[in-house]
């Protein structure tokens, strides 16, 4: 049985299955694969969102013949609410369902991958659990999983090139890797290509290299930062281009291909080992899956 929320004095209201639908076209980029991803028809999950907008008096969606092409400004504005209603039943949930947690936990998260509400979600959880402590460490992915295989973290959400790396943990989100820029630029007319990357040993810089080279392009660092915002500023400001994950592409920028000569990029996963044994790591980590954005597969 779906939950039903209240919207005011004109009775209209929206359901847990309108959200969880409308989230999920606005994460995968379209109806048909939100409806693989929920589980749903097409036309189902296509008539939820159309109740919403309803019940909302608002259009979320920007359709053009037929295909979703963004949000709009209202969707951009209510998607971040309705991925915190969501996720607040989930963890609502997980408490209900599992002891209090006491003790402490190493986590260690990306610098160079955005996670919507990650902190959001630890700070809740710490509300839940009073004897709970969590020491967060944030760094490069490369650093965040040397840490984990060292031993030095119970729990590391960390990005990796596909099928790459520890086949133990956890895939959370798969998303392409794509060329970024302010602007539509042809590769050829820009040798060696100025590059906003992250330090060395970051998956994208380490991807974006390797296929520079598969066709004899050469490239140079114009903006260096182990900051996702900086890197992110540097690319819009026009500094260079950058390798950016598909769901991380700013409204202020184009995502390049091979129209403008640039070659193909893997795709990125966002990954979770949990290298602690017991209830309180298993628990932490389920609480860590309810996360807004965090699960995207």
């Amino acid at each position: 049985m779906d939950v039903s929320l209240p919207l005011g004095p004109g009775d209209r209201r929206i359901t847990l299955d309108q959200l969880r639908a409308f989230v999920a076209v606005a994460e995968e980029g379209g109806f048909h694969a939100a409806g693989a991803h929920l589980g749903r028809t097409q036309s189902a999950v296509t008539q939820s969102v159309k109740a919403l907008e309803d019940s909302l008096e608002s259009r979320l969606l920007d359709r053009r013949r037929g295909h979703v092409v963004g949000l709009t400004v209202a969707g951009q504005r209510f998607l971040p609410h309705a991925r915190e209603i969501l996720a607040r039943l989930s963890e609502a949930v997980v408490a209900l369902t599992r002891p209090d947690l006491r003790g402490r936990i190493a986590l260690g998260v990306p610098d160079d991958f955005p996670i919507t509400d990650l902190h959001g979600a630890i700070s809740r959880c710490l509300d839940l659990n009073p004897c709970l402590r969590i020491e967060v460490t944030s760094a490069l992915s490369a650093q965040i999983g040397a840490m984990a295989r060292a031993g030095d973290l119970d729990i590391a959400i960390f990005n990796r090139i596909e099928g790459q790396g520890d086949d133990a943990a956890e895939v959370l989100r798969t998303e392409p890797l794509c060329w970024v820029g302010r602007e539509r630029g042809h590769l050829a007319t820009a040798e060696p290509l100025p590059l906003c990357v992250f330090p060395e040993g970051c998956p994208y810089r380490v991807a974006g290299i390797e296929a520079l080279q598969t066709m004899g392009a050469t490239a140079r660092f114009a903006y260096v930062s182990a900051s996702y915002d900086n890197v992110r500023a540097a690319i819009s400001a026009g500094l260079g281009l950058g390798l950016l994950p598909a769901g991380a592409i700013g409204a202020d920028q184009v995502r390049l291909g091979a129209a403008e000569g640039f070659p193909p990029l893997p795709r990125i996963q966002l990954v979770m080992a949990v290298r602690g044994q017991g209830m309180l790591f298993s628990a932490f980590a389920d609480f860590l899956r309810a996360a807004p954005g965090l699960v995207r597969v």
